[in-house]
């Protein structure tokens, strides 16, 4: 028994099937799961270079600000880019579901609204602060 998979272009999905067999998903799985244990050891490896580096820009300080740190960044961008981690994805079946629903929103969404309730908490918590002492005073 076949797969049917849809390639996927631009403007959405292009009715030309391509047959997938049940060893081309076998593949897919390892190959995903290799993936998986790649990134995840750049991860571990990442997170303690970019602290790093963050660290030596703010302790140097020469050059532009954040110099070292961003360059680990877009290092890790570029591998992100290389190792195509959802590369399977474009041979999945048109009728593949969508098990979370996409969201406009992103994580960088939500990081800028915690930040935000976090001023906002801190503001407050300063007004506060502020009013206890005059009371007191």
């Amino acid at each position: 028994m076949k797969v049917f998979v849809m390639t996927r272009d631009t403007d959405g999905i292009d009715l030309d099937a391509e047959p997938v067999s049940w060893g081309g998903v076998m593949r897919d799985v390892l190959e995903f799961q290799f993936k998986l244990v790649v990134d995840g050891l750049k991860d571990l490896a990442l997170a303690q270079v970019a602290l790093g580096a963050a660290i030596v820009d703010f302790v140097r300080r020469d050059g532009s600000p954040g110099r070292r740190f961003y360059g680990i960044v877009r290092l890790s961008e570029r591998f992100d880019q290389w190792l195509d981690l959802h590369a399977a994805s474009e041979r999945a079946p048109h009728d593949t579901p969508h098990l979370v629903p996409t969201s406009p929103r992103s994580v960088d969404d939500v990081l800028s609204g915690l930040e935000s309730s976090t001023r906002r908490v801190a503001r407050a918590s300063t007004r506060l602060s502020r009013r206890r002492k005059l009371k007191r005073a």
